[in-house]
């Protein structure tokens, strides 16, 4: 057997212990702890100077609003039926359209989407459970920008809700009550009339019967003595029709009374739309009273106006130095292990 063989083999590779890589590293020490040293401070300039700090105001906001809401119009089905729904519309389009124009950013400068980026909700309860509190988190690179985009986001979702419930609870309800109108009506013109019928009747029937015609149309031969001649008698027909006669006025009172106040609630409502429309061609909230249901100030509502934040969330300067130290540390060592072993190895 040929032992030369792998003796020569073996001679060409270098057999490193553990020994050998500690004692490699120390010989490096000082272009490790250099490297170390460059790559924490460069990392620790590069957080303060070229990365934008962040900071953050909080809206805690509580909602509790019902399916189902009464109103002098009647009740109202709304439209969403979650907390979590209605919590989730403080990122919509309008609502981040009007936050923009508000904080004075221009259009072509900050988009929806940045502004969206910039919002976090964190739910505060199990998820299991229908929660009633929500953390709006805002971000911003100062914190006075911070706050008054929190408040006027906020601001902007109790507006946008307010005309978005009172917009579809006047179409509904003026929806229902001009049907229900058309229907008084033809009802109205109905018994209008059967009244004025019943009124050609009452003429035409003879309110009194005289019994004494009545026997005379009795046949000649039949024996008068066995009746008894009394006076006129009221008609029953005639009584009834001015029972049916009365019971129709009644019913025509009811209905206009029904017709009246359904009229009366149609012009409210579309002075409500007049509002609505207004609102949404000037943006004058101040003149907008959403009194079709007044639920958005009592239901959902913040505990605390938001806050201006002391201090940063990011970026964490130490704990940025303290990755690029490591990952410096760790480029340091395979430079210096290369340094040892590749460079060595190709002088020999």
């Amino acid at each position: 057997m040929d032992t030369n063989k792998y003796n020569n083999r073996s001679d060409d590779y270098d057999e490193i212990n553990l020994q050998e890589l500690f004692m490699a590293l120390w010989r490096q020490k000082v272009l490790i702890v250099v490297i170390t040293l460059i790559a924490a401070l460069f990392t620790g300039l590069f957080s303060v100077f070229a990365i934008k700090p962040v900071y953050h105001s909080r809206l805690n906001i509580i909602i509790n609003v019902p399916e189902s809401y009464n109103t002098k119009y009647g009740d109202y089905l709304l439209p969403l039926t979650t907390n979590e729904q209605y919590i989730n519309l403080i990122t919509s389009n309008d609502i981040m359209k009007n936050t923009i124009e508000d904080m004075g950013y221009s259009m072509d400068e900050v988009s929806i989407e940045s502004i969206r980026e910039r919002i976090t909700i964190e739910q505060t309860n199990n998820k299991s459970d229908n929660q009633n509190s929500f953390f709006v988190k805002v971000s911003s690179d100062n914190p006075q920008e911070a706050k008054k985009l929190a408040s006027v986001l906020y601001d902007n979702y109790i507006k946008f809700l307010d005309i978005m419930i009172t917009e579809g609870a006047t179409k509904y309800f003026l929806n229902y009550y001009s049907v229900q109108l058309q229907s008084l009506q033809v009802e109205y013109e109905t018994n209008q009339v059967l009244l004025e019928r019943n009124y050609v009747l009452l003429e035409e029937t003879p309110k009194t019967i005289n019994q004494k015609e009545v026997m005379d149309q009795l046949d000649s031969s039949d024996n008068h003595s066995e009746y008894i001649i009394m006076g006129n008698i009221i008609n029953p027909n005639y009584t009834e029709l001015e029972l049916d006669i009365i019971e129709t006025k009644q019913t025509i009172n009811s209905l206009q009374n029904s017709i009246d106040l359904y009229n009366e609630y149609i012009n409210e409502l579309n002075s409500k739309m007049s509002a609505v429309r207004e609102f949404y061609e000037t943006g004058n909230y101040d003149e907008f009273q959403g009194e079709v249901i007044n639920i958005i100030k009592s239901n959902i509502y913040l505990p605390s106006d938001p806050i201006t934040p002391s201090r940063k969330s990011s970026p964490s300067i130490s704990r940025n130095v303290i990755i690029g130290g490591l990952l410096g540390g760790v480029i340091a060592v395979l430079i210096a292990l290369i340094k040892e072993y590749w460079f060595k190895k190709e002088v020999k």
